[in-house]
């Protein structure tokens, strides 16, 4: 019988914990669902570049509705910022038309630098894709030494493959994105790509780095040393993972697995078809 008292205690406890659960639960929801109308309602606002006294008015209306903090406004503007620069970056192309319109959303949401700080990769991939779809090639370090007088564009981890020989009919290509280097079409990497590292028809055989220089680009492995001229490429193959270097006098192709094949892909287009305007005697540095 003195049991009865503790149990009826205990079950009063259990449902108070039950009651301010589901309370909480509750309102976890409704915050929820408040900062997904307020991101919602951000994003059309400034969808056109231009804030209205009006958008802003019935954004603050949403928040204190929401009673949002300014934490919470914070992420929304920032989840807004990185649709809209994955979008823009899908096809591994920034146009200026892109790169304004980023620029823009930035200054309306508000946002600086240190907010961008968890996005600070993708940021600089963008900017650096918008500086090559506006023909400005970058400047880098390499690690190997170039001749006098050429500039090194891009470096990048490589892996230098070959084609496997067959004596019956070879397997098919892995899908690629061709680029003529004496053609003049933007660079976009959008369309369907293959893995090259998985193919049957290459082998993997020596591992080092590939650099993109004004005039040629520089394979430097554990056993190989490779020089391409620019004006020996005729034709560029991207791969999910890689690229295919088709040359031309003589006619050959050479295999590179590499860690960012769309950036790598994108500079190398732009320094052969610089290359190849060039005359055959001038020295210059291509994007000095």
């Amino acid at each position: 019988m003195r049991s009865a008292p503790l149990v009826l205690v205990f079950v009063i406890g259990i449902a108070a914990i039950a009651l301010s659960v589901g309370r909480w639960l509750a309102q976890s929801r409704r915050r929820r669902r408040q900062r997904s109308i307020y991101q919602r309602q951000l994003e059309r606002a400034v969808a056109d570049g231009v804030l209205t006294p009006e958008e802003v008015a019935q954004l603050e209306q949403l928040r204190a509705e929401g009673m949002l903090s300014d934490a919470e406004v914070r992420m929304a503007a920032l989840a807004v910022y990185r649709r809209a620069l994955a979008a823009a970056m899908a096809d591994s192309r920034v146009t200026e038309d892109e790169d304004a319109t980023l620029r823009r959303m930035r200054e309306l949401l508000g946002l600086e630098e240190e907010d961008l700080a968890g996005d600070a990769a993708h940021v600089r991939r963008m900017r650096l894709l918008a500086r090559i779809e506006r023909g400005e090639l970058p400047i880098v370090d390499t690690p190997i030494e170039l001749p006098a007088g050429e500039a090194a564009h891009w470096v990048v981890q490589a892996t230098l493959c070959e084609r496997i020989a067959y004596s019956a009919r070879p397997p098919a290509e892995p899908t690629n994105l061709l680029f003529e280097t004496h053609g003049t079409e933007p660079f976009s990497a959008a369309g369907p790509r293959s893995p090259l590292g998985s193919a049957s028809s290459v082998l993997p055989v020596d591992l080092g780095v590939l650099v993109v220089g004004a005039r040629a680009s520089r394979f430097r492995g554990a056993k190989s040393d490779l020089v391409i001229p620019h004006a020996r490429l005729r034709r560029l193959a991207l791969f999910r993972d890689g690229l295919r270097f088709d040359l031309s006098d003589p006619i050959a192709s050479r295999y590179f697995l590499l860690a960012d094949p769309e950036l790598s892909a994108a500079v190398l287009l732009l320094a052969s078809r610089r290359a190849r305007a060039q005359p055959p005697t001038s020295a210059k540095r291509a994007g000095a």
